[in-house]
């Protein structure tokens, strides 16, 4: 696999451990359902199955 290179504009990413990872993720996971929510592409059902899932 190649490894890639990612550029970003203004400041540069912090470290973060392996707890603050897991918790970033989680959060921007969170976030996109949410969005999916909002813009009607999720069910209110399905958007809290997709919570239960990302909670085991």
């Amino acid at each position: 696999m190649a490894h890639r290179e990612f550029i970003y504009i203004g400041e540069p990413l912090p470290k973060l451990n392996e707890k603050e990872h897991a918790a970033f993720f989680l959060n921007l996971q969170k976030g996109i359902l949410l969005s999916l929510k909002q813009r009607n592409l999720l069910t209110p059902a399905q958007y809290q199955e997709c919570l239960a899932e990302l909670g085991k």
